[in-house]
């Protein structure tokens, strides 16, 4: 049985796909990993959240598939810019499971605007955990109420908007298939 808190340390290479850089996670440390997260009972074992070191640097990620059964790590560039490296480097990198929780914490003013509409609600909460974050930085960045206040206004909007769009999209692919 692999535990989930084992370290898995292995030498990697740093990528540069288009302007982001990564490396590959081996097979066997892929393997490894998802078996544990589906060990520990995590929902979504596509992207697997991690932790761990690159050359004694923490880091906080999200493990991706690349295919095969393979994941990919990509790299932060407070990582590898700190490091002086780039594109073709190799690195040690230590990797461990994360089991804590990353869900983001609702200011209480943008849960009452999505409270208000309760398909904004919904549509919000099917967003990934990195997007809801995003949304709620976007929002917490504000420096007057009044900027605040427009701004969930606008998330509320743009939700609504989405769920009219997937309305529009499913009952399209209704139409298609019959």
């Amino acid at each position: 049985m692999i535990r989930p808190d084992q370290p898995h340390v292995f030498p990697a290479r740093i990528q540069k796909i288009w302007i982001m850089r990564c490396v590959d996670v081996p097979r066997d440390v892929s393997k490894a990993l998802g078996s544990a997260a589906k060990g520990a009972g995590a929902e979504n074992i596509l992207n697997i959240p991690v932790q761990g070191w690159i050359e004694g640097l923490p880091l906080k990620s999200t493990l991706v598939p690349r295919g095969g059964g393979c994941y990919r790590l990509h790299v932060h560039s407070r990582i590898w810019r700190k490091l002086c490296i780039d594109a073709g480097a190799s690195v040690e990198v230590t990797l461990l499971l994360d089991l804590e929780p990353r869900e983001a914490r609702l200011p209480p003013d943008l849960a009452a605007g999505l409270a208000d509409e309760p398909r904004a609600l919904a549509i919000f909460n099917t967003l990934t955990v990195a997007l809801r974050r995003q949304i709620i930085q976007y929002v917490e960045l504000a420096k007057r109420s009044g900027t605040r206040e427009k701004r969930i206004q606008l998330v509320v909007r743009r939700m609504l908007e989405r769920a009219a769009w997937r309305k529009r999209k499913k009952s399209r692919l209704a139409r298609k298939n019959k």
